[in-house]
C-alpha cells in the first residue's frame, strides 16, 4: 500500500490479512529464500525487511538519492534493485542484510532504472524507463548488455523470465507486450 504506508499479508487459509506499518512510500518487494519479505521504499532511500515468521522488521540504507523501486531474487539467493534516483543497479546480502555493491546502468540503457527481474542463469535483467531498451547484466563479469526494443516509447514497468528463459514486458506507455527470446 504505497500511499497507506503498509505492506500487506494475506493468509490465504484464514482470509485474514496482516498490516505493518512503514514509511517512504513502500514500493515493489519479494520474498528471500528464508521467507522475509523485502519492499522498496522508494521515497525513503531504503529497503524494509519484515520477517512474517518472528513479527522483527527493519531496514537497509541505500543512499541519498536512490530511489530503489523494484527488487528480484536471484537463484542463488541474493536480490537485486533497480534504484531509479541515481540510475543504478544493486545486489543486496539478504542474510547479511547489507548491500554488497552497486553498479552505474549504462547511459544506452536508461538511468531512470524501472523493472528488474533475474534469469534462471542469475544475469539480471533491468531497463531504464528512459529508453527503448533493456539492459542484461552478467554478476559473473559485472558486464551489462544493452538491447534494443523494436517499438518506440514503450515504458516498461514490469517483466518476467518465463520458463523457457524469454523476457516478457509489458509496454505501459505504448500499450504494448513484448518478447526477447
Amino acid at each position: 500500500m504505497q500511499r497507506g504506508q503498509r505492506v500487506v499479508t494475506l493468509e490465504r487459509a484464514s482470509g485474514r490479512f496482516t498490516e505493518y506499518p512503514t514509511s517512504g512510500n513502500p514500493y515493489g518487494l519479494a520474498i528471500d529464500t528464508q521467507g522475509v519479505v523485502w519492499f522498496c521504499r522508494l521515497q525513503g532511500d531504503k529497503l524494509g525487511w519484515i520477517d512474517p515468521k518472528s513479527g522483527q522488521s527493519g531496514e537497509v540504507d541505500t543512499g541519498r538519492g536512490s530511489a530503489p523501486r523494484r527488487i528480484a531474487v536471484a537463484p542463488n539467493g541474493d536480490l537485486w534493485v533497480a534504484y531509479s534516483g541515481n540510475g543504478k543497479l544493486a545486489r543486496l546480502d539478504p542474510r547479511a542484510k547489507r548491500i554488497a555493491g552497486t553498479w552505474e546502468l549504462p547511459g544506452e540503457g536508461g538511468r531512470d532504472a524501472y523493472a528488474v527481474t533475474v534469469d534462471a542463469a542469475g544475469r539480471v535483467w533491468v531497463n531504464g524507463i528512459d529508453t527503448d531498451t533493456v539492459s542484461i547484466f552478467d554478476p559473473a563479469t559485472t558486464i551489462f548488455r544493452v538491447i534494443s526494443l523494436p517499438s518506440e516509447k514503450v515504458g516498461i514497468r514490469k517483466a518476467i523470465i518465463d520458463a523457457q528463459g524469454r523476457y516478457w514486458y509489458m509496454g505501459s506507455h505504448n500499450g504494448r507486450l513484448g518478447v526477447i527470446e
